[in-house]
């Protein structure tokens, strides 16, 4: 039976998982605004400044969710590494969280972390809930 700390740990995992995709679609839809205030229609230069800005702080928002899972990952598989379980995560997952953060500036990258963040999630619920 998974202790509080191990739950709470996955649900903070998963968070910063899944936190830049949506950053990533809030700034573009933002951007997507920004670009529709700047058309012919007659917009205040206020709502083309929030628009300007949501797309920056989700853009670089996505950027650090995306670096802190990077981190929350290398801690957590270093923890694992230290307990009785089957499974021992090697610490370069945290480079999955690297290439997670880039996803939000290119998307590109996101064929590559889903999966491989993903997989490390599952894999550890499915190790903890069974020990």
């Amino acid at each position: 039976m998974p202790s509080n700390t191990d739950r709470w740990t996955w649900y903070g995992l998963l968070v910063l998982f899944a936190l830049p995709p949506m950053c990533l679609v809030l700034s573009r839809l933002s951007l997507r605004g920004f670009a529709m205030s700047m058309g012919g229609d007659p917009v205040t230069p206020l709502t083309a400044i929030a628009f300007f800005l949501l797309t920056t702080l989700a853009g670089w928002a996505g950027v650090l969710f995306g670096l802190a899972l990077a981190v929350a990952l290398w801690f957590d598989s270093r923890r694992l590494v230290g307990t009785d379980c089957d499974w021992r995560p090697t610490p370069l997952y945290a480079l999955a969280g690297v290439v997670h953060a880039a996803g939000t500036m290119l998307f590109v990258p996101f064929v590559v972390s889903v999966p491989a963040v993903g997989y490390y999630l599952v894999r550890r619920r499915r190790v903890l809930s069974a020990g």
